[in-house]
């Protein structure tokens, strides 16, 4: 090929995507000398561990932590009762060791400080709690009587929206589908546990934490500790897996930073794993109803979808799971709603694809029965619903393929071969059949700015 001629069908080198990226960290992670949080050495470092409530609702009467002390290597043990008093946090989940209240079963009620790590694990095991039990309600029910309606979802979006007149419309349709779903809770479990390590000098705290949101963290601890901003320096070199539960501050960071003040000594704190799931956040459970009318041609005249999930009573978090539902598909009438029921539970949190995944499960496999009621090709029945703008806004798509990616799909995976029937082959002791999921998420698109010096 001579220099005024180009292979145009070859993958060019001036684009990312295709091309062949060395990951900086790359060697130090294969090879072992990567340093996470909880690995970081510095002179006369401890080591923390954790207390969890035994009990499901209640409060502590009182904390025997001389056992804890006599054991060889145990330097110190925080209790509500010693602890450095901080300012009150805006996430409360983050209010740790500030009184005798146990909301859910695994809130932390002490920590024991070591000069090893299994020093702080066995005066952990050694401090005596005793508690006032007060009655507990951790079970979620479609109709809970608690359960209220609440303005906001996570995201910032409505808790309810509502367009037309959608239980008439249900009413009306010639073909009906009313179902339910339920979405058991997930928890996070990343390869590398929450974990931190934290110093004070004169003055000034430096911790190595295991976040995806340093600058937050920064912020947080200043904040507790009535400190400066420039005097908290946040290190999260690496980070081994969030979930999404490492993008706010979690307890583990602020217990470090406290123990450190306390003890006086660089304290490290790796939350074990089996404490994760009551202190890091999770996906709460969801209980869908889905109500879809449609005329005989498969065009959606009514979508209802209301969600009833729970939170903790330390802090309100809604998932938003009717949200996929006001974007999806062309319904003239509409309902999507929220519900939501305090119980005494560990808080949920972000989990990757936080309401939109659990809430697109209980839509689309509504949108499939449906298309099995109506006798339907379900990929025909999604491109006859394919709306011309954003149904709930009414403003214009920047971009939407949805009708595309589904053609292209049936086209790779040979649809139009399949049996359409459920339950159509037996594999083992299951029935299957086939189906079609389509999904949605926020893209969360927002002005932004840089200066170079």
């Amino acid at each position: 090929m001579d220099a005024t001629t180009r292979d145009t069908t070859a993958p060019s080198s001036a684009t990312a995507l295709g091309a062949s990226v060395e990951r900086r960290e790359g060697r130090e992670k294969v090879t072992g000398t990567a340093r996470y949080a909880a690995e970081q050495p510095c002179p006369g470092r401890t080591h923390a561990w954790p207390v969890p409530a035994s009990i499901a609702r209640g409060r502590v009467t009182g904390i025997d932590t001389s056992a804890a002390l006599e054991l060889p290597g145990v330097l110190a043990v925080l209790t509500h009762e010693n602890a450095p008093e901080l300012s009150e946090p805006d996430d409360a989940t983050l209010a740790v060791l500030r009184d005798s209240r146990v909301p859910h079963r695994g809130w932390f009620v002490a920590l024991v400080v070591g000069e090893t790590l299994e020093a702080a694990r066995a005066g952990a095991t050694a401090v005596h709690v005793t508690y006032a039990v007060e009655d507990h309600d951790v079970t979620l029910t479609a109709t809970h009587p608690d359960a209220y309606a609440p303005e906001q979802a996570n995201g910032g979006y409505p808790g309810t929206r509502e367009h037309g007149d959608p239980e008439g419309a249900f009413a009306s349709a010639p073909v009906r589908i009313d179902a339910d779903y339920r979405v058991p809770p997930l928890h996070n479990h990343p390869m590398e546990p929450h974990a931190t390590t934290a110093r004070w000098h004169d003055g000034r705290l430096t911790v190595h934490t295991s976040t995806q949101g340093s600058t937050a963290v920064r912020a947080v601890l200043a904040g507790l500790f009535g400190i400066p901003e420039d005097h908290v320096t946040v290190h999260a070199e690496h980070v081994g897996g969030g979930f999404g539960s490492k993008g706010t501050p979690r307890p583990d960071v602020v217990l470090a930073a406290m123990a450190a003040r306390h003890t006086g000594r660089p304290v490290t704190l790796a939350l074990p794993r089996r404490f994760l799931p009551a202190v890091v956040g999770h996906r709460a459970p969801t209980l869908h109803r889905l109500r879809l009318g449609a005329h005989p041609d498969g065009r959606l005249a009514s979508l209802i979808h209301e969600v009833t999930t729970h939170t903790s009573r330390v802090k309100e978090f809604v998932e938003q799971a009717a949200v996929p539902a006001r974007v999806m598909y062309a319904a003239p009438d509409s309902r999507t709603a929220h519900r939501v029921a305090p119980l005494d539970v560990p808080s949920p949190s972000w989990m990757r694809a936080p309401g939109e995944a659990p809430g697109m499960y209980a839509l689309e496999s509504a949108m499939d029965e449906l298309a099995t009621e109506l006798g339907m090709d379900p990929v025909e029945l999604r491109v006859v619903n394919e709306p011309d703008a954003e149904p709930d806004s009414g403003k214009p798509f920047s971009s939407r393929h949805l009708v595309e990616c589904l053609r292209e799909g049936a086209r790779r995976f040979g649809w139009a071969g399949r049996d359409p029937r459920p339950r159509s082959r037996a594999e083992g002791p299951l029935l299957v059949g086939s189906g079609v999921a389509a999904a949605m998420y926020p893209v969360l698109v927002q002005p932004s700015t840089a200066a170079a010096r």
